[in-house]
């Protein structure tokens, strides 16, 4: 009967253990359980950590190789935010969701930031989307921000 009643209460911690796990994204995201989408959420939160503390050398290596030398992130800031990088402090943000397209090559990441506008005393919430591409299944991940906020006008030969 004493087996009985340890295994029954080993058995319920466990099960209180996996709800909790699965309850926590981010503490998933820190065991390493959740494969690429934990690695996708982890690699934004970095992202994210590194505009707050103004690392643009870091936040530009997020996107692949090639565009590394020549991202702009100062500018991409100023153009997701309506603020030029040194009067905004990023207070906080929060991975809301992360998905891997069908094809397994694409990705997104929603995050929500709260963000203070230094000159103006604001403090305004922004939710932002960060997508990711690769090129196989098995090549890495890179960020695609520059080519998303960079374009200012429309394509030419295109309607607008």
């Amino acid at each position: 009967m004493r087996k009985v009643t340890v295994i029954l209460v080993l058995t319920v911690l466990a099960a209180g253990g996996v709800l909790v796990a699965l309850s926590q994204p981010r503490l998933l995201d820190r065991l390493g359980v959740m494969g690429e989408i934990g690695w996708l959420r982890s690699t934004t939160r970095a992202f994210l950590e590194d505009i707050q503390f103004k690392d643009f050398e870091k936040a530009a290596s997020y996107h692949s190789p090639e565009e590394q030398e020549t991202v702009d992130i100062p500018f991409l800031i100023e153009r997701l935010f309506g603020v030029k990088p040194e009067q905004l402090d990023i207070m906080e943000y929060e991975i809301l969701f992360s998905k891997i397209d069908s094809t397994g090559l694409r990705a997104r990441v929603k995050s929500r930031v709260k963000v203070k506008h230094l000159l103006q005393d604001e403090i305004h919430d922004r939710e932002l989307m960060l997508y990711f591409h690769r090129s196989s299944a098995d090549a890495p991940w890179y960020m695609k921000l520059e080519s998303s906020l960079r374009m200012l006008s429309g394509e030419e030969g295109k309607k607008h």
